[in-house]
């Protein structure tokens, strides 16, 4: 029997991590052809069977899902460093916001930047995310606050992502914070969200979910029970940020609203876990960098909630204020310090629970027949090394859509 033509074949791995039936299998080969995944084994089966075009040396390292992040809020122009050492002084996030600082900083430098300048610090956003293993993200607007700004961050955001080959799944997130203009006036804005911003966004067709931060200082319960409404009546998916610093009521709210997640939950209530426990279905967004970037002492309950059976992921929250890191592999290592994950759970974390998260489990985050053939090899000697070390890349072969990167 003559071997089958192929496009790849990735050999010589120390193990390969597949997820194909939610635990991990382990070869040391795989095979792809037309971007997916074709047959995982021993090389020495695979080989008998096939005929690469081009082959693959992982040179015995650690083979796993590419990463998808599914919280990012790519579109800044402008850092936010001086904060840094507001907080070394101890001035708290919600004070940084009344000093100038805060999201409503981001927003004033997003709505002056051009197009152009906006593109070219996204693309970099991206080319940076990808230098540490992400094939894949979930990318959140926010730091326009206005219609038009808005629109804009949407618009830059997905010519970023096609520009550097990074498949992105966009989240309006008008409702990330009251702008300035409209801090004495909730309610204006809150109609301009539901009846411009909103239905704008759905007939440009540039989102596939909306975004809401539900706590002390940004938009309160009853405020964003109208805005999911709306959203979801306009056809959106929900993905929401709460209890991040003050517990009132988000989780119970995005259980309801049959949310897809509900993302920080550092300050989540055991009513809360209960309630994401028994839905089963809004995910628990992990973000475990936030809390070490704002020198918080307090963290998500990520054990309770992986024993409780809650779906979850990881995610880095890349932004300019509150978790300026582009880097998986270092959250999976914060992960494993500060919410006491094993090294499994960090992986799957943010490869296939992140992928399921957004609705794109079939496809991404595992390595399974039929799978896209994005994947990493990691300069890691087995799975328990992975956020075993932090300040470093394990990251050494990309490879997206079957095609390896550069």
């Amino acid at each position: 029997m003559n071997p089958k033509p192929c496009q790849l074949l990735v050999h010589h791995a120390g193990s390969v991590v597949t997820w194909d039936s939610g635990t991990s299998t382990q070869a040391d080969a795989l095979v792809i052809d037309q971007g997916k995944v074709v047959a995982v084994g021993l090389e020495s089966e695979l080989r008998g069977a096939w005929n690469p075009v081009s082959e693959l040396d992982a040179g015995g390292g650690l083979v796993v899902p590419g990463f998808v992040d599914a919280h990012v809020h790519p579109v800044f122009a402008v850092g936010r460093a001086e904060e840094f050492d507001w907080r070394a002084e101890g001035v708290e996030y919600l004070e940084i916001a009344k000093r100038g600082g805060g999201i409503l900083s981001s927003v004033r430098n997003v709505r002056a930047a051009s197009e152009e300048d906006l593109l070219a610090k996204v693309r970099s956003h991206f080319r940076r995310m990808r230098r540490h293993g992400t094939t894949a993200c979930e990318g959140k607007s926010g730091y326009g606050l206005s219609v038009e700004s808005e629109l804009k961050s949407l618009k830059v955001m997905q010519q970023a992502a096609e520009a550097e080959g990074m498949p992105l799944y966009a989240t309006f997130l008008g409702a990330h914070m009251f702008p300035q203009e409209h801090r004495e006036d909730p309610q204006r804005y809150m109609d301009i969200l539901c009846e411009e911003m909103l239905p704008a966004v759905k007939e440009q067709g540039i989102a596939r979910a909306a975004d809401i931060f539900i706590e002390e200082g940004a938009f309160n319960a009853t405020q964003a029970r109208r805005y999911c409404a709306r959203a979801k009546e306009l056809g959106f998916a929900l993905r929401i940020h709460a209890d991040q610093f003050h517990e009132i009521g988000g989780t119970q709210l995005a259980v309801e609203m049959e949310a897809e997640c509900v993302d920080h939950l550092e300050a989540l209530s055991d009513g809360g876990l209960e309630a994401l426990a028994l839905s089963g279905k809004t995910f628990a967004g992990l973000l475990p960098t936030v809390p070490h970037f704002l020198r918080q002492k307090i963290d998500a309950p990520g054990r309770k909630l992986v024993q409780a059976g809650v779906p979850y992921f990881l995610a880095t929250d890349f932004n300019p204020g509150t978790s300026y890191t582009p880097s998986l592999p270092e959250v999976a290592h914060f992960a494993r310090v500060r919410l006491n994950l094993s090294a499994e759970q960090c992986l799957f974390g943010m490869t296939l629970g992140a992928a399921r998260s957004l609705g794109i489990g079939a496809q991404k985050g595992h390595l399974g027949p039929g799978a896209d053939a994005d994947l990493l090899v990691l300069d890691l000697p087995d799975l328990f090394h992975f956020g075993y070390a932090f300040g470093e890349n394990p990251v050494v072969k990309i490879v997206v859509g079957g095609k390896v990167q550069q």
